[in-house]
């Protein structure tokens, strides 16, 4: 009778091709060559006697058989790292971690959690990749990301972080030439310094009048940034008003380049999120770095 273990072999590049929908992006997620993931599913389609894959130069697809085969192959997989994850946990962490996060807010927000966890941990290793773009953590193979704003519904799992609180600015010598406004209405005849997502969208300014939201355009306004130290250096230069994460804009208000305006006005905190793609098949090397930065995190608020 064969072998488990040779039954199993291709599982996990299986899987992994059939969620990246590409041989590319499969093997460097796992650290292979693109040749070898192709060989190892190319025997275990000679195995089953059956296609699982549609192979075509510009893309990837499950056949029929493929997606019946994927669902029982991925729960296999998480039912393994489960078991796994129960004798890793009495054992030193180690491996590595891929995270994925906005380069600002990863930089202020995760980064001193992780060298705390790191420090805890010698033998696990990370690959931060830091980007304003959100990324498909399935198809890129990262195991966790930290995502900013409202989260569309999907399949990852995702816990709350926190909120960046907003807070709108301007530099006192703007304000001294231009006037202060006492209502968002006022905002029209300002000029005002406005973000862009990495989509080239441009962020609206939140505020709210008794508890519902208002919502004003920045399309005309005097400059766009795609980076917030970029926007809060040039509200502090006095270019206009900005709408700001209280955490950019401390320093300055600190050191009186920036002044808070229509205090009381500014909408509800924006929320922030530890996502991940799967609950059940999770490393525990990647829980424990989660748990540890919500712990931390809680602690600190």
């Amino acid at each position: 009778m064969e072998r488990f273990s040779q039954r199993v072999a291709g599982l996990e590049e299986f899987v992994r091709v059939a969620e990246a929908r590409s041989f590319v992006r499969a093997a460097e997620s796992l650290n292979l060559s693109t040749s070898g993931i192709a060989k190892a599913i190319r025997q275990l389609e000679a195995r089953l006697g059956v296609r699982l894959l549609n192979r075509t130069t510009r893309q990837v697809s499950l056949t029929d058989d493929g997606a019946t085969f994927y669902a029982r192959a991925k729960q296999l997989l998480s039912d393994y790292a489960d078991a796994e994850a129960e004798l890793s946990a009495k054992e030193a962490l180690r491996g590595l971690i891929r995270i994925e996060m906005p380069v600002v807010y990863g930089r202020l927000l995760f980064l001193p959690h992780l060298v705390k966890f790191l420090d805890r941990h010698p033998a696990l290793r990370v690959d931060v990749r830091m980007s304003d773009h959100f990324v498909d953590l399935v198809a890129e193979g990262a195991d966790l990301a930290l995502r900013v704003g409202t989260l569309d519904s999907s399949d990852l799992v995702a816990r709350p972080l926190g909120h960046v609180h907003l807070g709108t600015y301007a530099a006192p010598d703007y304000l001294a030439r231009h006037g202060q406004p006492s209502h968002p209405d006022e905002l029209a005849g300002h000029r005002l310094l406005a973000y862009t997502y990495p989509s080239g969208r441009v962020r609206k300014l939140l505020y709210q009048q008794a508890g519902k939201p208002m919502l004003i355009d920045a399309l005309d306004a005097v400059a766009l940034f795609n980076n917030g130290e970029a926007w809060t250096d040039a509200a502090m230069a006095g270019l206009g008003i900005a709408q700001l994460p209280t955490f950019h804009a401390s320093a300055g208000v600190a050191a009186g380049k920036l002044v808070p305006i229509l205090q009381g006005w500014d909408a509800t905190d924006i929320p922030i999120h530890l996502v991940y793609p799967s609950r059940r098949y999770l490393p525990a090397r990647v829980k424990a770095l989660i748990d540890f930065v919500l712990n931390e995190v809680s602690r600190v608020e």
